[in-house]
């Protein structure tokens, strides 16, 4: 619990320049695994870890999208984003924690979570959360920072980037195959070279 509550004091001070500072780099990320998703209308998807909401305007209008966040102060931005008119998709955000997930078995068609999963207290949890709540044979997309060799410098500063809301080093591929989860495409995005992987659940 002390792990995801300095995440969101981290967040708290990130809110207000996220879209100024750490947006850029996270554009084509975005743009992206929305596309890579290929959601039509009438499908649902869960957005996990949506932040501010800069990947919301992506999705087609009669997507139905579930976006959530643990932080208040990100999902306030979000907020402002959709009122302001910018997203065509039917949007409905929560505050919530990705441990937890408050829905029901496969009730999603596919789910996706952008450079969020390093910076949960535990991303096995959530990752198995996001398969119970997304039906059998959808896809689930993950765009994130991932080092094959990250040196030991990297390791070292893990928990000091933890603290900061910036995330850990762990083997990103083999944690999504550990969970029985297909790998579709692994491509690199952005000028941070995040990695986006495309996987399939067990149908």
């Amino acid at each position: 619990m002390a792990a995801r509550k300095d995440t969101n004091i981290a967040y708290k001070i990130y809110a207000p320049v996220y879209d100024r500072v750490f947006a850029p780099s996270f554009a084509e990320g975005h743009t992206r695994m929305v596309e890579a998703l290929d959601a039509q209308p009438g499908e649902r998807v869960l957005e996990v870890g949506v932040g501010t909401g800069i990947s919301l305007r992506h999705y087609v209008a009669g997507v139905r999208v579930d976006a959530l966040d643990f932080s208040a102060a990100m999902l306030k931005k979000a907020r402002k984003r959709i009122d302001k008119g910018e997203v065509a998709a039917e949007v409905t955000l929560h505050q919530m924690d990705a441990h937890k997930l408050e829905f029901n078995d496969d009730t999603f068609d596919h789910a996706v979570v952008a450079h969020a999963i390093a910076v949960v207290a535990e991303p096995e949890v959530v990752l198995r959360e996001m398969m119970r709540v997304t039906q059998p044979g959808g896809k689930l997309v993950v765009v994130n920072h991932y080092k094959d060799d990250p040196g030991k410098l990297w390791r070292a500063w893990n928990p000091v980037r933890r603290k900061l809301g910036l995330g850990q080093h762990f083997d990103l591929p083999e944690l999504l195959q550990a969970c029985g989860l297909e790998i579709v495409s692994d491509n690199i995005v952005n000028r941070i070279k995040s990695r986006l992987i495309v996987t399939r659940l067990p149908a």
